[in-house]
């Protein structure tokens, strides 16, 4: 039941490194970014590219502990020690790195990663009030300011436009993926879904839209045909899971359960809410929408939750956390205590990149695929 759109995707991620060079040679400036929260309409806008961060193999973390203390969050590590051993295409032909104030942790670990390259931090407000609308404006006005400077190409309101389209474009045939994958059977593996979203950081964005739309025709005809997988229907919700982190979904989809939607920034909080208004107030009102944790008083994301539960037919949710994340773990609590209200089944995992919990993980994921 291999699908073809998948099979574009392995291809257009296996040359995305040749392509991402040439490009380069051929004057484009390219932005490295670690986050859901930086506005790529900017970037498009000033024919520059936007690419995701490699973040989620366990190789690179010993390296990284060299500078980094051990108890700290597995994705900044390896992020740092990728870039330390210069060891990822997409560091590499970075010509700046955006950053962010989600965690702690990201924020000191960028003071050592900019003595490597260069970089720019965006501060983004912890609350959703009015003068945090107004910080987040500026800063992305400071954004904006950055990256005409950086390629010398003026973003005006044509190319606003455009962009904000084509991403819009992106957003809605994600949409779309989710309503499909709502269907019994879902048309879909989660590790496939999965790997879409992981790659749609990394791909260029024509790619990305031409992998979507035939995937969607071929989900078409499988839901038209009843065709797909079965299983308890788990969603996922927590930290986001970069490319080459699958652990989780594979244990999941092994012992019995289908991963049917992930409530995470490799998820939901990639693609939900367009920008309504192609001008810097309309792009900073859509992404500071992104229900993250790193947010105070969250209350949307948990609704969220049991909102995607309904809408996808889910039998259960899996809370992900990655170790010493202290921001989506604490959250869990509050996440957990909710769904038992609603009587939605929900186990807590919390795990790094290595491979030592994998048959402790799967012992716990067969118990609650089981008990639900």
């Amino acid at each position: 039941m291999e699908l073809n759109a998948i099979k574009k995707l392995m291809e257009k991620f296996a040359n995305r490194k040749e392509q991402l060079y040439k490009q380069k040679e051929e004057g484009k400036k390219v932005f490295g970014m670690f986050c859901a929260f930086v506005p790529i309409e900017l970037i498009l806008a000033a024919d520059a590219i936007p690419v995701g961060l490699c973040g989620g193999k366990n190789d690179t973390v010993p390296i990284a502990e060299e500078d980094l203390p051990r108890n700290l969050c597995p994705l900044i590590k390896s992020s740092y020690g990728f870039k330390k051993a210069k060891s990822c295409p997409y560091f590499e032909a970075a010509d700046v790195i955006i950053g962010e104030t989600t965690c702690d942790g990201k924020k000191k670990m960028f003071e050592l990663l900019e003595r490597m390259v260069k970089m720019h931090v965006m501060l983004l407000p912890y609350m959703k009030t009015e003068k945090a609308k107004e910080l987040w404006v500026e800063e992305v006005k400071k954004l904006k300011e950055l990256v005409e400077k950086e390629t010398g190409n003026k973003i005006d309101e044509e190319k606003l436009k455009e962009s904000v389209e084509k991403v819009n474009k992106m957003r809605k045939l994600f949409y779309k993926l989710y309503e499909l994958r709502a269907n019994k059977p879902t048309p879909i593996k989660g590790l496939d879904a999965l790997k879409l979203f992981q790659f749609a950081y990394l791909l260029d964005i024509d790619d990305t839209i031409e992998i979507l739309e035939e995937l969607v025709k071929e989900l078409e005809e499988r839901v038209k045909k009843g065709e797909g997988y079965e299983g308890k229907r788990i969603l996922i919700s927590g930290c986001p899971m970069v490319a080459g982190n699958t652990k989780i979904v594979e244990l999941i989809e092994e012992v019995g359960g289908v991963v049917v939607g992930e409530e995470s920034c490799t998820g939901t909080r990639f693609f939900e809410n367009l920008v309504e208004e192609p001008t810097i107030e309309g792009i900073a009102e859509r992404y500071l929408k992104i229900p993250c944790a790193c947010m105070f008083h969250n209350d949307e994301r948990i609704e969220n939750i049991k909102r995607l539960v309904k809408e996808l037919n889910a039998d259960g949710v899996v809370y992900y956390t990655l170790q010493y994340c202290h921001t989506f773990n604490v959250e869990g609590t509050r996440v957990e205590e909710e769904l038992k209200k609603e009587g939605i089944p929900v186990i807590r995992i919390e795990t790094d990149y290595s491979e030592s919990d994998k048959e402790q993980l799967k012992t716990r994921l067969e118990a609650f695929i089981e008990m639900i």
